[in-house]
């Protein structure tokens, strides 16, 4: 940890535990197969230059499409940090042996970072409160109401705000992943302590930071409109896809025999029991919402649901409704379903397709309020944001071992029954 330390903020980005990664048994560890990560991480880039073709043709289809697919990315990294953090301050004995992959996924928040600059640049086409005009008295496009949220609705405090909650999420991950990797060669019993302490001062900064932050990426995309409860509707979703690809992945995992015998029916109907929760959630959430707002019957708040449930975008509206609670909520109650790994895993695949929906009817509207549209830009986008991450996900995990070692209760979440 010395070498950390001197090489200070920079060098945890590339390897935070280099001096004892060598040291750490070969247990437990993906095929050293390159093309593991470089295979998604290429598709990935490919996918993105791609992109920039059409962002060539249509500028401002391109700026949506990409805040869409990056918000997808974030909400995968902002679960799973909730997922690790949840667990130590539970204490949670189970979970332990399927806790790495969601350490490793936190780390894509520096990655997020970079890859939020062509948002930057997008701005002014994003949010309609970046235009300068919306504050002048003297301007025929003066708008009254958004003057008074000027105080809080300007570029400058924006970026400080997206500074702060990167800070927040990145701190938390890097603490928690080297605290984690660095007991597989190192024993130490004050280590799970030092990861509860953490999580318990993270946790309320985490609650804080994912409600405002759901508020300056999405809702403030119609500035006119705001809802209380939609920072826990963004969390919500947030939980519910990282399940689900954390899921898969551990389904593929022991399916190719990497995690064979280690993680087992009991551990998926664990993660199973936590899908069919976090589906009842979100709908419980996203109806509360609805519910809410219908019986205020206040124009500046109904709006935004009419524009989602009339020009064709109510199509989606019951796509949401039967795909991402109904038939998930069916599907997922039996007990068999849940101990069934191809099950889970294939669920946890629709609720990353169902989740990108999601997030894609709460911000195209904005950009096509007369009728619903796909554009190509959407799949590029998303899939080609997606991609990188999961290669790097996939690089980082190659790196260490799968399950933590030396955790004081990984032979009771190994002899889970």
């Amino acid at each position: 940890m010395a070498e950390v330390k001197a090489n200070g903020f920079p060098g945890w980005l590339l390897d935070p535990l280099r001096p004892t990664r060598e040291k750490a048994e070969p247990r437990y560890r993906l095929p050293e197969d390159v093309r593991i990560w470089a295979v998604p991480l290429a598709i990935g880039v490919g996918l993105l230059i791609v992109s920039l073709v059409g962002w060539a043709i249509d500028a401002r289809q391109f700026y949506f499409s990409y805040l869409v697919g990056w918000t997808f990315c974030l909400t995968l990294a902002l679960g799973s940090l909730f997922f690790v953090m949840i667990q130590h301050l539970t204490r949670a004995q189970w979970v332990v042996a399927v806790r790495r992959l969601p350490e490793a996924l936190v780390w894509t928040f520096p990655v997020l970072i970079v890859l939020f600059i062509p948002i930057l640049f997008g701005l002014h086409d994003l949010y309609h409160w970046t235009h300068h005009e919306l504050y002048d008295p003297s301007s025929p496009e003066y708008d009254p109401i958004l003057a008074g949220k000027h105080a809080y609705l300007n570029v400058p405090f924006f970026l400080v705000r997206i500074a702060f909650y990167f800070f927040i999420w990145t701190l938390l991950a890097y603490k928690l992943y080297t605290l984690s990797v660095r007991q597989d060669v190192d024993p130490d019993p004050s280590i799970p302590a030092q990861q509860r302490k953490v999580s318990a001062w993270g946790m309320p900064l985490y609650g804080v930071t994912v409600a405002f932050a759901s508020y300056d990426f999405l809702m403030s995309l119609d500035p006119h409109w705001y809802s209380t409860i939609f920072g826990v509707y963004f969390f919500a979703g947030s939980f519910f896809v990282a399940l689900g690809f954390i899921t898969t992945c551990y389904a593929i995992l022991v399916r190719r025999g990497t995690l064979q015998g280690i993680v087992r029916a009991p551990h998926f109907q664990d993660l199973g029991k936590l899908m069919f929760g976090f589906t009842a959630f979100w709908a419980y959430i996203a109806f509360s919402q609805y519910m809410l707002i219908w019986y205020g019957n206040l124009p500046e708040e109904t709006l935004w649901y009419r524009h989602r449930l009339e020009h064709g975008w109510e199509v989606l509206s019951q796509v949401l409704i039967w795909g991402h609670f109904v038939l998930p909520f069916l599907i997922l109650l039996p007990w068999a379903a849940k101990r069934t790994p191809v099950l889970v895993g294939t669920m946890g695949i629709w609720f990353a397709i169902i989740h990108w929906i999601d997030l894609f009817w709460v911000a195209m509207p904005v950009l096509h309020t007369e009728h619903m549209t796909f554009h190509w830009l959407d799949v590029t986008c998303w899939l080609g944001l997606f991609g990188v991450v999961v290669g790097l996900f996939f690089y980082r995990i190659s790196r260490h071992s799968l399950v933590p070692q030396n955790d004081p209760y990984l032979a009771r979440s190994l002899a889970l029954h």
